[in-house]
């Protein structure tokens, strides 16, 4: 009997240098997860560094290995195009998202997985969950990343999570086709936090597991200030949403009432 495919869709955009160890390291916690087949789908923005022909040469030793490549459209589309591509084409059990820059920790993956099959919906590599760590990183980084996920859960009306802007995490497959993508944050890494309070706000059940945040060994950070601006402006939007689904539920609430026969 085959077994349930986890698809990690990578996204990458000059990550050249990178992406050689990231797929190794990746394939190789492949035996360490017997309850899945492990498959990566690298979602290339038409990279100018060659970074899609690393990922052919790889495609030769790998035969889990997958590749589709587009326009350099911000990281949300990037996600959207990719989760889509591998829930039409492989029909995993399991979406995994994880950076292509060295950050995440391949061999965290087992633990990951293990968590997911224990009845967890999402499992999020949390920085700041005890025993997590970002070694290197300056401290107003830190700050910014700690600031980030308390706004994120005042603005989205979410549970007390730890690390909200996580790029490291496993969803089950069959809670996507629920959230409403088409409207999220798609430049930058908002998508992370608008897709995280999409999945809490359908029911999934969520656990954090700690992990240690790398610096980078090779490239340049892809955060940019209209990232960042678009990081604010999206918490008036989790805001709006929240509100609005709010007042949806009361309007149901009282329309039961007054449908309830007298007694």
């Amino acid at each position: 009997m085959a077994k349930p495919i986890a698809c990690i869709v990578l996204p990458t955009f000059n990550e050249a240098e990178n992406v050689p160890a990231v797929l190794s390291g990746i394939f190789s916690q492949a035996d360490a997860i017997p309850t899945h087949e492990l498959h990566v789908l690298v979602v290339d923005d038409s990279s100018p560094d060659g970074t899609a022909e690393r990922v052919r040469e790889a495609m030769q030793h790998f035969p889990h290995l997958h590749l589709i490549s587009g326009e350099k459209n911000g990281l949300g589309e990037a996600y959207k195009r990719g989760i889509t591509h591998a829930i039409k084409t492989l029909q995993p059990l399991l979406i995994l998202q994880m950076d292509a820059d060295l950050q995440h920790d391949p061999a965290v993956l087992p633990r990951m997985i293990s968590l997911a099959n224990d009845g967890y919906d999402v499992v999020v590599g949390s920085r700041f969950a005890p025993g997590g760590a970002i070694p290197g990183l300056p401290w107003y980084r830190k700050l910014i990343s700690l600031a980030g996920t308390r706004l994120v859960r005042w603005f989205g009306g979410i549970p007390p999570i730890r690390d909200c802007t996580s790029g490291y995490r496993v969803i089950r497959a069959d809670l996507i086709p629920h959230c409403d993508l088409e409207h999220l944050s798609t430049r930058g890494y908002s998508f992370q936090s608008s897709l995280l309070c999409e999945l809490l706000r359908n029911g999934a059940r969520l656990v954090e597991t700690p992990i240690i945040f790398s610096g980078r060994a090779h490239g340049e950070s892809k955060l940019s200030f209209l990232d960042q601006w678009e990081f604010v402006v999206n918490l008036f939007r989790l805001r709006f949403v929240k509100t609005a689904r709010d007042r949806a539920v009361r309007h149901y609430r009282r329309s039961a009432e007054d449908r309830a026969p007298l007694k």
